[in-house]
């Protein structure tokens, strides 16, 4: 066979396997005598690499194969794949002179065990092609015939021109599955969350519980109450600046790459729905007070999942194993760090996954499987909510954040409606002294003398030293007119903090006016 009709056979063959099998060209040498492609549709991943070369030598063999297995490490890894399976082919005029069996009866494997090595020979002169019904097994396709007579420039040409289109396609139709649409929707809710922020620093502190709850935080009473637009308002606020620049920093890279994949109407569906989804999670799982876009940035992790379960290898050459370091480094912080509300990021991330194979990829057929994902996803909303409102509350928790929020009330003066909240935790035992005394102080704004005398010895009785328990016992008595007990509270609590002005100056009032009374 001559020069021109072995390169035809060479193109020929790579032409058959890129038309026929499906295979992709992943890399071409300059030369163009050497080219790799994947096996796209195999359950491992498995790379071909048909190289033109007369093997006139076996020793020549040995030293590729050498190279080879260095480079094939660097494969792998690009193909982020523990292991890989590389089907060597060599096409030669001639088969090599000397002893060269022993190369292509056993696979060569890599010393770290993770690259495996089948090497064919071609011999297009005495059409002696080694091994054929095995590399027709490994490729699932035939192997193309040889014509000695038959070849031209022309076929050359045409098969080289025809792969070259077909990889071309397949590139372009590969990039089309990340830019279908624009981040549109990404922006707007960037601008939204940071408005938002703007806000709730402006009218108070966005750590603050009192503002996160008026703003519309997940907040479980008040849900039980009948404010279910909280799950959804809860999506756009954010408790610090570090919660929110984080928060803003995930969502502008991967709320930007899912709306490109899915298009802006698709995610909008899916960040909402993971969202909520996060949301109820928290809301049937965390009694915490709780907000923040992490439930829906979980999300578009879940929507990238589903991108993955479609597109596998794809997903895996591309980003899919940092995507899921990054689910599995942030999902095992939110069990170490109390703080973290998991429950809504597992929530948000099962949602986006769901939601996103509800309404599947843009450009793909309808399956049968979205009619049952979305029967499944309302019967995970439902269940959830049902949780939520069946489960027994955890009560001491919620009297914690109940007192907290009267706590914040008490200092903007907000008496009455710090009181009812004080009272029901106080009412309920819960285990925390400062109840007693800031239902105390509450009592005493209110005219409610008796009563806050009353919680104020409860609390000097459990925490002796707390001089200012015993100075606001002095302050009530003084308005009882028990002039003598007011004098033994204020002189009790400049006994635990000498030198404070209040101090002085009221057992100064109460000295003028027991000298009045005689």
């Amino acid at each position: 066979m001559d020069g021109l009709s072995q390169d035809a056979y060479y193109w020929q063959f790579i032409h058959h396997l890129v038309v026929n099998a499906g295979m992709r060209a992943f890399q071409v040498k300059s030369d163009e005598k050497e080219i790799w492609l994947e096996k796209e549709n195999s359950d491992e991943t498995t790379v071909v690499r048909i190289y033109r070369r007369d093997m006139d030598w076996s020793n020549y063999i040995a030293r590729d194969l050498e190279k080879l297995a260095k480079d094939s490490e660097k494969i792998r890894k690009e193909f982020k794949s523990r292991r890989l399976k590389i089907i060597n082919i060599y096409i030669s005029t001639f088969l090599p002179v000397d002893s060269f069996e022993n190369f292509l009866e056993k696979s060569f494997v890599t010393k770290n065990n993770r690259v495996s090595i089948e090497t064919f020979i071609i011999d297009t002169e005495r059409e002696n092609r080694l091994g054929v019904s095995k590399l027709s097994e490994l490729l699932d396709c035939q192997i193309p015939e040889l014509y000695h007579d038959h070849y031209t420039a022309e076929d050359i040409h045409r098969y080289r021109r025809e792969v070259v289109t077909i990889s071309d396609k397949q590139f372009k139709k590969e990039k089309a599955l990340f830019t279908y649409g624009k981040p549109f929707f990404t922006y707007l809710i960037l601008l939204n969350v940071l408005v938002i922020f703007g806000f709730m620093e402006f009218y108070g502190s966005s750590t603050s519980l009192l503002t996160l709850v008026e703003f519309g935080a997940k907040y479980d009473p008040l849900i039980h109450q009948g404010e279910w637009w909280r799950f959804f308002t809860a999506i756009f606020l954010h408790i610090g600046f570090l919660h929110l620049f984080m928060n803003s920093f995930a969502l502008f890279y991967l709320g930007g790459a899912v709306e490109r994949i899915y298009g802006t109407p698709r995610f909008v569906f899916i960040y909402l729905v993971a969202g909520l989804m996060g949301s109820m999670s928290s809301f049937a799982f965390n009694s915490q007070v709780s907000a923040g876009a992490s439930g829906a940035i979980f999300g578009c992790f879940g929507a990238l999942l589903y991108f993955g379960l479609i597109h596998r290898k794809l997903f895996l050459r591309t980003m899919g194993v940092n995507i899921i370091v990054i689910i599995i480094i942030n999902l095992a912080l939110g069990f170490m760090i109390p703080m973290i509300d998991n429950s809504a990021h597992i929530g948000g991330l099962v949602g986006g996954f769901l939601a996103s194979a509800i309404l599947h990829l843009p450009r793909h057929k309808i399956r049968k499987q979205q009619f049952i994902t979305f029967i499944v996803t309302a019967g995970a909303f439902s269940g959830l909510l049902l949780y939520g409102f069946t489960i027994q509350e955890d009560v001491e928790k919620m009297h914690l954040i109940n007192i907290q929020i009267a706590q914040e009330l008490l200092q903007r003066g907000e008496i009455e409606r710090a009181y009812p909240l004080l009272k029901e935790a106080v009412e309920h035992d819960v285990e925390v002294v400062e109840a007693n005394f800031l239902l105390a102080y509450s009592e005493a704004r209110l005219g409610l003398l008796k009563d806050a005398e009353k919680n104020l010895l409860i609390t000097i009785e459990q925490r002796p030293y707390l001089h200012e328990a015993h100075f606001n016992l002095s302050l009530v008595y003084f308005e009882l007119r028990q002039y003598l007990d007011a004098y033994r509270s204020v002189e009790k609590a400049l006994e635990l903090n000498p030198n404070t002005g209040d101090y002085i100056e009221l057992k100064t009032t109460i000295e003028k006016v027991l000298e009045k009374i005689g």
